[in-house]
């Protein structure tokens, strides 16, 4: 029972686009450019889709993936 686990790319890509989103929204604030909670959360949602819609998943035997 030595299964190896990993993140997956999707995954990946999406966490990646959710710290940006965070990063990015503090540079702005630094800046004196400021957006409402709901404006961060709307843009990290639209960038968390589009990159995970971009990142091709990893096909694994026995894994289902959607073609």
């Amino acid at each position: 029972m030595s299964e190896q686990r990993s993140i997956g790319p999707v995954t990946g890509a999406t966490a990646s686009a959710a710290a940006v989103t965070t990063i990015l929204f503090w540079v702005l604030s630094t800046l004196g450019i400021e957006a409402p909670n709901e404006v961060q959360g709307a843009v990290t949602v639209l960038i968390v889709v589009i990159a995970g819609w971009l990142v091709p998943a990893k096909k694994e035997p026995g894994q289902h993936v959607a073609e």
